[in-house]
């Protein structure tokens, strides 16, 4: 039989609740991401934003090496995917060492060692589906198209027509 305790037992609670990934991946990152000379890892999370769209599709930061003892003047070394990406990267390298430099906030950057190695593939853009057109645009469509007799050209042409059309109305 059970003995009745006077007291009721207390219930243990969970500290903490939910945590956003994010915010444990960054804690998580930043042991590695110091040892590579980034604070926090900041220059790669926002490495589009610092050097712009375009030029972060082609280039990597690897790492940063300071002078013994110095967290200034730095050495950028960035990875690009080939030559005449690097031979860009050199005509804009005081411009990136600005960009970095205003992104700290002091002079981090002194100079970029570039190195040419295939990147890491990135994930797939989405690239929108195209609009339909409208009933008027596509029977417009098929009578430029009604002369042509080859099937595999008339489908080339359709997506080509349909492709203009969409852009036009896009205003491209």
């Amino acid at each position: 039989m059970p003995t009745d305790d006077p007291q009721p037992k207390q219930r243990l609670r969970r500290r903490g609740g939910m945590h956003a990934v994010g915010k444990a991946l960054g804690k998580l990152t930043a042991a590695a991401y110091g040892r590579r000379g980034f604070a926090e890892g900041d220059v790669i999370r926002h490495w589009p934003e610092i050097a712009g769209d375009l030029l972060a599709r082609h280039t990597l930061p690897d790492r940063i090496t300071f002078p013994r003892g110095q967290r200034t003047g730095g050495l950028l070394h960035l990875q690009v995917g080939t030559s005449a990406v690097a031979t860009e990267v050199q005509h804009l390298e005081p411009l990136i060492v600005e960009k970095i430099n205003a992104y700290f906030g002091y002079g981090a950057v002194k100079a970029i060692h570039i190195f040419q190695r295939p990147l890491p593939p990135r994930a797939a853009e989405e690239t929108p589906p195209p609009a339909r057109l409208s009933a008027a645009e596509q029977s417009s469509l098929e009578r430029d198209l009604a002369a042509v007799t080859d099937p595999d050209l008339r489908d080339a042409l359709e997506g080509l027509g349909k492709a203009v059309m969409n852009r036009r109305r896009r205003g491209g």
